[in-house]
């Protein structure tokens, strides 16, 4: 085996160790949903790697204000939502739904505060 082949050889194992051990490079879809307690669901669309990060956020949210249900291949409803706040990064696109009572001025000065994008259903 020549050193080149032993390289090769040798970057590919850690290619496939690092996908086994940090979760698929395709991508999923997640969801916490913070309804009823709150008018607000956030989704992560495509994120690559593992969502451990985000499912114990949206548990310990669940656990200090009585919201936040954690759900694995889903996105957030569109249906009542008044608008979102989004932001893309290179291993997700996350967005902040709101629903009402907010309202889409609500939702669109927020988004300005963050420095997020205003989005439509």
């Amino acid at each position: 085996m020549t050193s080149s082949t032993r390289l090769a050889a040798a970057v590919c194992a850690l290619c496939t160790l690092a996908t086994l051990g940090c979760g698929s490079l395709t991508g999923g879809n997640y969801a916490c949903d913070l309804r009823p307690t709150d008018s607000q669901c956030t989704d992560w669309r495509n994120l690559i790697g593992p969502s451990t990060t985000e499912e114990a956020v949206c548990k310990t949210l669940n656990s200090a204000k009585g919201g936040g249900t954690w759900k694995p291949n889903e996105k957030c409803p569109a249906t009542g939502s008044v608008g979102g706040c989004q932001v893309a990064s290179a291993v997700d696109l996350q967005t902040n739904w709101f629903y009402a009572p907010r309202t889409t001025d609500d939702v669109k000065a927020e988004c300005m505060s963050d420095g997020t994008t205003f989005v439509t259903p």
